[in-house]
């Protein structure tokens, strides 16, 4: 609370690309660690304005902050309910990855793209699928910094009433 707003966004930038390279490096043994997101990709295939581009990644943005309760909410039933319940929050899981997928790939988003498809496919670690959620996080705070930051001080004063 005691540094500028421009202060904390880059403290969390550094986190964010921190989180990226530990996990997609190290752990999920990805070349994606260090990956920005390219705006000409969509706007060359899609034939979209970069402004357009813009308000889909706050969009896709938004969509990956909230869906990341539904996810930890998943993980947390994946790790307390018995073999028959895992099978449906299995499902759970990946329908929610591939309602997060679907943006990912119109936008050409590559980082969240391996993401969310380990998440639909390599679902019988939980440790993993738990790595693989918090990159997400960081990746897509990686892409608009600013818009993300307002997300979460949102979220906080929300929080706070």
């Amino acid at each position: 609370e005691n540094i500028s707003k421009d202060e904390n966004i880059a403290s969390i930038l550094e986190l964010a690309k921190s989180i990226c390279e530990k996990l997609l490096q190290d752990k999920l043994d990805c070349d994606l660690a260090t990956y920005k997101y390219d705006f000409s990709e969509p706007i060359n295939e899609l034939g979209l304005e970069e402004e357009l581009i813009t308000h889909l990644l706050e969009d896709y943005i938004y969509q990956v902050f909230n869906s990341y309760k539904n996810f930890m909410f998943i993980i947390q039933n994946l790790q307390t309910q018995d073999t028959s319940s895992r099978d449906l929050h299995l499902v759970e899981l990946k329908n929610l990855a591939h309602k997060n997928l679907g943006v990912a790939r119109n936008l050409r988003i590559y980082d969240a793209q391996f993401l969310l498809s380990e998440l639909m496919n390599n679902n019988s670690d939980i440790g993993y699928i738990r790595d693989c959620v918090e990159a997400l996080m960081a990746c897509a705070f990686k892409l608009d910094p600013a818009y993300a930051y307002g997300i979460l001080k949102l979220r906080q004063i929300k929080g706070k009433l």
